[in-house]
């Protein structure tokens, strides 16, 4: 029998050896794309009635993704790979990316966009993010608005777990995310699997143990889906009575908290080339990405969420902007302007002309 596409590549994974979330990132789209958990696990329901032994490596996938959901921490994924696992080598590490940052002013900060992609890729601009919450002092508590880069049935997915980082444990605040749950009027943990594997969040929870490791701030971690309907029908998120709520329900219990809370929203901005399915850029091809870029950044310095979702809505989102959701929340959350610490790009593959861009833009309400 002819198998569906995908199915040779699950199978091939499917040995015993690897999680569900480590099946799902091996299988994962050029533009991070992956399966949903639900889908891997039909698929060994229907191995294991053809008797097919691969689908016991996908049972196993299960029962360890069942003990991943009923610990009470999530461990590093992405540790040992994307940076050091040792904690001295992990401290080195970081600090070298604070290298490429001038000493920045100390002062408030409550919103800050750091980028996710690769740390050693983008440190430039990972450092001057960095470098300003650091300056501004420990807050007590940081909300992490991250992307949720895999489908995802609920809009916004939250974490209550504690982050293993090399650098220590960074716990999760209960308390707050019970209040954003109370105003939103439902469980944002639903789905909450997603976190498994995702590094959105996780990059910056190991950069919160990094500055204070002896004391790190709690975080609140959420994954954000992206504004895709919105972005098709050419609308507007303030049109969907969930992103309102969410938006309203953030709002109310920050501001109803006597802490000092930070929001940090780890983005990145356009995904263009053969890597993501569109033409490959040379050295002209980046200038234009920064001008096209330019337009959204003017809208995140100038706090106006409605221009930024509307100059990304414009073309469809046509140079794959992957933190439109975690941006647009974040700047509905203060009312004053930003400061544009950074902007980069970073080929993915010197040859291809697949480019990623990214910024740090930073504000004190």
């Amino acid at each position: 029998h002819r198998l569906a596409r995908g199915a040779l590549a699950v199978l091939q994974a499917s040995d015993g050896e690897h999680t569900l979330a480590e099946i799902q990132h091996a299988l994962a789209a050029p533009d991070g794309t992956r399966a949903p958990c639900e889908q891997l696990e039909e698929f060994a329901r229907y191995l294991d009635a053809a008797a097919l032994p691969a689908g016991e490596g996908l049972v196993r996938a299960k029962a360890q993704r069942q003990a991943w959901l009923e610990s009470p921490v999530r461990p590093a994924a992405h540790s040992g790979a994307a940076y050091p696992d040792d904690p001295q080598e992990a401290a080195e590490f970081f600090d070298s990316h604070h290298g490429h940052a001038p000493e920045p002013p100390a002062g408030p900060l409550k919103r800050v966009f750091a980028p996710h992609i690769d740390l050693r890729r983008g440190s430039d601009v990972h450092g001057h993010a960095h470098a300003r919450l650091r300056a501004a002092g420990r807050p007590d508590v940081v909300v992490v608005l991250g992307v949720c880069h895999q489908p995802a049935a609920a809009p916004f997915i939250a974490c209550r777990k504690d982050f293993e980082t090399p650098r220590g444990t960074v716990r999760h605040d209960a308390a707050l995310l019970d209040a954003i749950e109370e105003n939103y009027g439902a469980p944002l943990d639903v789905g909450a699997i997603a976190h498994e594997a995702e590094h959105s969040v996780e990059f910056q929870a190991v950069w919160l143990a990094h500055h204070w490791p002896e004391d790190p701030p709690a975080i609140v971690p959420l994954l954000t889906r992206g504004f895709h309907e919105q972005i098709d029908a050419r609308g507007s998120p303030k049109e969907d009575p969930a992103v309102e709520r969410f938006v309203a329900a953030l709002r109310a219990s920050i501001d109803a908290d006597p802490r000092q809370i930070v929001v940090v929203a780890s983005v990145d901005l356009a995904h263009v080339g053969p890597m993501y399915e569109t033409e490959g850029l040379d050295e002209e091809g980046e200038r234009g990405l920064a001008a096209s870029d330019r337009t959204l950044l003017d809208a995140m310095e100038a706090n106006d969420a409605e221009a930024f979702f509307q100059a990304i809505a414009r073309d469809g989102n046509a140079t794959q902007v992957c933190g439109v959701a975690p941006i647009y929340l974040t700047l509905r959350l203060g009312e004053g302007k930003g400061e544009l610490l950074r902007y980069g790009q970073g080929r993915i593959h010197p040859d291809s002309g697949s480019v990623v861009s990214y910024t740090a833009v930073g504000f004190r309400d």
